[in-house]
């Protein structure tokens, strides 16, 4: 008798544990539904066009009063900068931008542009003799070659006036910045972003550029792989069961880059965790997701202004969940590429109905 209660109260407790864990659905975005919501953060975006339907750009998330900073990366074919500086054992673990940029390997240039824009604003890490070295982590998507010739692609200009853009008001979604190029399973990708209020002032947000070789919803019914994280100022809340197969010639032109943030306050190992657990929201959203052509990379920016304090496994969740809707609206509030030389459905072309912008 003592053993069975003994057991009941041990599940009983794990039961509490759990539900103190425990996420909400729908999420309570913020006042913008935008990462901007996380205090400290803002996004500035560079786009650049070719006037037949080529498109590339650069994102730059700011941090001007540094943030602690953490990354995971789990897809295959990787284009990173300064990712190594992120993990747990090594010395610095503030950084004051994220950037994600188009132009594959030769984008991870845009970081350039950033860094000078930060330091002529005196923003960086202080060294010898009074000069500063802004750490900005850097990853890329691959969208050269699409509508426009390869050598169309983000230099450290665009890094410099993304920089010189930011802002922390609304963040324009769809073609703009590292998501003007992308692609999604075939059919036009781009840039999306949501927040989520936790209790005691914890602010989560989530911006994604995405570019995915799998898809995010089912071929046949619209409906979107995470559609139960989405709420009603979302829109299109369903969420599909089958897994369509991967676009074969996207397979070596992939990648989905994001930055997930919090105002809470984190230690470099724990900020590390909270993008691990993000990334599970990428997963969610995209399938597949992280394959061998597939760079996929996630950031996480902790700025820890907040007062209040939240569990680093709610924190975490929230983050894996915004990640997942920022994903969904990025897909519909991309718009379709229709000229003489490129063709390119977005999903709003594709199911109507079912979107509202």
């Amino acid at each position: 008798m003592r053993l069975h209660t003994a057991l009941a109260r041990l599940f009983a407790l794990t039961a509490l544990a759990s539900a103190a864990f425990a996420q909400t659905l729908p999420q309570t975005p913020g006042p913008k539904n935008a990462i901007t919501d996380v205090p400290g953060i803002e996004v500035g975006h560079y786009t650049a066009t070719n006037g037949s339907g080529g498109m590339t750009g650069t994102t730059a998330i700011i941090a001007r009063g540094g943030a602690t900073a953490g990354v995971t990366q789990r897809g295959g074919a990787p284009g990173t900068r300064e990712t190594d500086l992120l993990k747990s054992e090594k010395a610095v673990g503030t950084a004051h931008a994220v950037v994600l940029s188009g132009g594959s390997a030769y984008g991870l240039a845009a970081a350039d542009g950033v860094m000078t824009c930060l330091e002529s604003q005196g923003i960086g890490t202080p060294v010898a003799n009074g000069a500063i070295v802004p750490i900005v982590p850097s990853a890329i998507l691959f969208d050269p070659g699409r509508c426009a010739p390869f050598n169309f692609r983000p230099d450290a200009s665009f890094g410099n006036n993304a920089c010189r853009a930011a802002n922390s008001g609304p963040v324009p979604m769809g073609n703009v910045g590292a998501g003007a190029g992308a692609r999604s399973g075939g059919t036009k990708g781009g840039i999306g972003t949501a927040s989520a209020v936790l209790a005691n002032g914890i602010v989560v947000g989530a911006i994604v550029a995405v570019n995915s070789a799998g898809r995010t919803f089912d071929a046949t019914s619209g409906d979107f792989f995470a559609g139960y994280t989405l709420g009603a100022t979302d829109s299109a809340v369903r969420t599909a069961q089958a897994t369509p197969a991967a676009e074969g010639d996207e397979l070596l032109r992939a990648t989905t880059i994001a930055v997930v943030a919090t105002n809470a306050r984190l230690t470099k190992a724990q900020a590390n965790k909270v993008a691990q657990m993000a990334d599970d929201g990428l997963a969610r959203a995209i399938r597949p997701a992280h394959g061998t052509g597939d760079g996929d990379t996630v950031f996480a920016l902790a700025t820890g202004t907040a007062t209040g304090t939240a569990s680093l496994n709610q924190i975490g969740g929230a983050a894996a969940d915004a990640l997942s809707r920022a994903i969904i609206r990025a897909l519909m509030a991309a718009e379709g590429i229709h000229t003489a030389s490129c063709n390119v459905n977005s999903y709003c072309e594709l199911f109507p109905s079912r979107c509202t912008r």
